[in-house]
């Protein structure tokens, strides 16, 4: 069983969300993935590939997805904690 903060649970519900659209899957990374974004080059470098297989992946699935990345040392909370934050004034600038 896993346990997450209620920030982290928030994180990845509303990331989730986000991620099922392709049209907000693509603003979120447009908008992570700028280099005016205090943690692109975190993303870019080491994160993106696990932070799109959590928002991929389904809340059912939770438990094993944990087990799964910490066989890889990894855990669910350390990908959770890596999705970027969203800054408002910034993320309406980058959508076109």
């Amino acid at each position: 069983m896993r346990r997450l903060l209620y920030q982290d649970e928030s994180r990845l519900e509303y990331g989730r969300r986000f991620w099922r659209d392709p049209v907000k899957r693509e603003r979120l990374l447009r908008h992570w993935l700028d280099v005016r974004h205090p943690y692109s080059d975190r993303l870019r470098e080491r994160w993106l590939p696990l932070v799109d297989r959590v928002l991929r992946s389904e809340s059912d699935h939770d438990d094993s997805l944990d087990a799964a990345l910490q066989s890889e040392g990894f855990s669910l909370r350390v990908v959770v904690k890596e999705i970027p934050p969203v800054f408002g004034a910034f993320f309406k600038a980058t959508d076109r």
